[in-house]
């Protein structure tokens, strides 16, 4: 029973340190002028994700699904500046108060023309912070298809 328990420790740490591993692979700008001056520069379109990282089941789903897969890192590593708008409800110390006085601004600025955020939703803007286009939510079945065809819709008018 104790090597059971040891094994089942083991496997479960292991998981641990690699998820740790696949989310340090993206550069996510904490600084959304930072993002824009960035993107400017590089002439990259930026990737806005509204998530809530500590509650929000389909942003997690989204993460996992594309977010960490080998495709979209290297899309995102050479095409895009990524900028992650985090609204936490249970662990508030995951943004500072700054960082959520910006996303509150970017959740007005780019919800205008729906009722209210669903999360998760991806928002694709210019250097200068005009929308592009966005896609909102996410499904059961772990469909990526729509979010890439965004991306690719993106970079290839961009």
């Amino acid at each position: 029973m104790k090597r059971i328990i040891l094994l089942l420790t083991i496997v479960l740490f292991q998981n641990i340190f690699i998820n740790a591993q696949e989310k340090s692979d993206l550069n996510w700008i904490t600084d959304f002028e930072q993002a824009k001056v960035i993107a400017k520069q590089e002439n990259k379109p930026i990737l806005i994700f509204f998530t809530g990282s500590d509650w929000c089941g389909l942003c997690k789903m989204l993460e996992k699904d594309l977010f960490a897969t080998k495709e979209f890192k290297e899309t995102a590593k050479n095409n895009l500046i990524l900028y992650k708008a985090d609204f936490p409800q249970r662990r508030t110390d995951i943004v500072t108060p700054a960082q959520k006085i910006v996303n509150e601004a970017l959740d007005k600025k780019y919800s205008k023309t729906r009722a209210t955020r669903v999360f998760p939703t991806i928002v694709m803007v210019a250097a200068n912070g005009k929308e592009i286009n966005f896609i909102e939510s996410y499904n059961y079945i772990h469909d990526t298809s729509r979010h890439t065809k965004l991306i690719d819709f993106v970079l290839q008018n961009y």
